[in-house]
């Protein structure tokens, strides 16, 4: 491309785009809001990229992390929970080390129980009971079940998300009616 060519290209961006925020001014009639609720893209590729750097790091943090643990890692706006169960508690002192030490990590959440790692019968029921609260969470209106993260391990429901005190008590009786559930552990973020 001639740097006319590509001065022109420029100029013409240029111009198109300023009308852009002129035309969002017009159109509205009051100003723009930010949803608190809502996480960015950006913060979605964070916490995928801080549940990949925790997996590996606890399980190179010791053999039996890796081998004689199962350990689920889950991140939602920085904040990690650690689900599962390890053999040891000086295991479980060292994965939450492992993972707070993953940059951009705000805050672990170590709910990992000491004892032998659950059947693949448990795993499997755990995953019928997630399917059946974000389904029921999906259907209820009342209920912003695309912002609550959930994740079943061993019978128990944590629940995760940016919402409000309202909408944490309305997603936690919802939990409370699905048969199955064994307790219910609320790691909400408050925005209101």
């Amino acid at each position: 491309m001639t740097p006319n060519r590509l001065s022109l290209l420029a100029l013409t961006l240029c111009l198109g785009l300023s009308g852009c925020s002129s035309v969002l001014t017009a159109t509205r009639d009051t100003p723009i809001q930010d949803d608190r609720g809502t996480r960015t893209f950006g913060s979605k590729i964070d916490d995928s990229l801080i549940e990949t750097k925790v997996a590996v790091n606890v399980a190179k943090a010791n053999p039996d992390l890796d081998e004689g643990s199962h350990i689920i890692v889950t991140s939602f706006n920085g904040i990690v929970l650690l689900a599962g169960q390890t053999p040891r508690q000086d295991l479980k002192t060292l994965a939450e080390q492992a993972a707070g030490s993953v940059q951009r990590v705000k805050k672990v959440n170590n709910e990992l129980q000491v004892m032998a790692p659950s059947s693949i019968l448990a795993r499997n029921n755990d995953a019928w009971l997630t399917t059946k609260i974000k389904t029921q969470m999906l259907t209820d209106d009342t209920i912003p079940g695309s912002r609550i993260k959930v994740v079943t391990e061993n019978g128990i429901v944590y629940l995760l998300g940016l919402v409000t005190q309202q909408e944490a008590t309305r997603a936690t009786n919802l939990v409370q009616g699905v048969s199955g559930v064994q307790k219910i552990v609320k790691l909400f973020e408050y925005i209101d």
